[in-house]
């Protein structure tokens, strides 16, 4: 029931931020919490080479600011086939010129198939930082590119996350 909520207010504390209704924007994110962590999740394009979508979902653990990044996609062979247990990287470059590459990462399935990464509580601090200046993401992961994966709204990601972490805190 939360999930709807904070949809809600996410939309409703973005629309400072959003263009003249007169220029008929659709937005397309999924805000969500669960066990304290936040999420937000954005459609993105085809995985380099094949016709499969992917999305990109950020999270943060609002206890210790730890942030990670998943890039889900259903059916990706190269996911199923990797070693779960091999240390991948993944590397953010944003917009702005800035990149973020990560402590850790690697490839999971599972009910989708995922490229995943974390920054570890204290380095997310920075990273987290930036989104507030992104509209569009790439990943650089394994030896590919994925994207650029539209933020929809210069910041919406950072804003998202972080108004879903400040109900999380009042809640105690």
């Amino acid at each position: 029931m939360r999930a709807p909520l904070m949809a809600a207010a996410a939309i409703l504390g973005l629309t400072a931020l959003a263009p003249p209704a007169s220029a008929a924007t659709q937005y397309q994110f999924t805000p969500s919490e669960r066990n304290g962590v936040c999420y937000v999740e954005f459609p993105g394009p085809n995985l380099p080479g094949e016709d499969k979508p992917f999305s990109i979902e950020f999270s943060y653990r609002v206890r210790d600011g730890n942030l990670g990044v998943t890039i889900k996609v259903n059916g990706w062979d190269k996911a199923q086939k990797a070693d779960p247990e091999k240390k991948i990287p993944m590397t953010l470059v944003m917009d702005t010129g800035t990149t973020a590459p990560s402590r850790s990462g690697g490839y999971e399935s599972g009910f989708n198939d995922t490229a995943w990464a974390g920054w570890g509580p204290e380095p997310s601090a920075p990273v987290f930082a930036l989104l507030q200046k992104a509209k569009t993401v790439s990943v650089k992961f394994d030896g590919m590119t994925l994207g650029p994966v539209d933020l929809q709204m210069k910041g919406l990601a950072y804003t998202s996350l972080n108004m879903c972490a400040d109900e999380v805190r009042k809640r105690g």
